[in-house]
């Protein structure tokens, strides 16, 4: 377990990597514009911001800053540029896509690193780098796939406001 955690940063890493991949995939699965979307989907946030910050306390693989810290920059940067349309006073439906698609794209990511880490440390994906290529590719392929197949369709829905709903005064409460 100690190969795993490595230390107590590990730990905090660990539980917030896992928390982001079920919050991720749950908040992409769930209606959009909810309250429950919207709990979630900040709850994504934090444990993001948690396995973000954490990722920087982490140097066992290359001693100083590495790669994998500028993946954690460029997950920062998905990150914050989602969540920005939904901080605007006034909406534009053209926001509600903006958020949809860098939040799909900062899930991916996720689970393109959680790809990456678990290939790694099996052994029939080859050396440690084509381990985390493989990881990587396989996961950003499919999801690529999957948005461009869907795209129109949650073009039409998102791109529009029709499921994204603004908050009333009766439903903030």
């Amino acid at each position: 377990m100690n190969a795993l955690i490595g230390s107590p940063t590990g730990l905090i890493h660990l539980i917030a990597g896992i928390l982001a991949l079920i919050l991720g995939l749950a908040v992409l699965l769930m209606q959009k514009g909810t309250q429950a979307h919207r709990r979630v989907g900040y709850a994504y946030a934090l444990s993001m911001a948690v396995l973000i910050i954490s990722s920087f306390g982490i140097y066992r693989l290359f001693g100083r800053f590495g790669v994998f810290h500028v993946f954690s920059l460029v997950s920062t940067f998905s990150l914050v540029a989602g969540l920005l349309p939904m901080f605007r006073k006034i909406r534009k439906p053209s926001h509600y896509e903006t958020h949809f698609k860098r939040m799909y794209f900062s899930v991916v990511g996720l689970y393109a690193a959680f790809a990456a880490e678990s290939f790694s440390r099996v052994s029939r994906f080859g050396n440690f780098w084509q381990a985390v290529a493989w990881g990587c590719v396989l996961v950003f392929v499919t999801c690529f796939v999957v948005f461009i197949r869907m795209k129109p369709i949650w073009s039409a829905r998102f791109g529009k406001g029709r499921i994204m709903t603004e908050p009333t005064a009766t439903s903030a409460s």
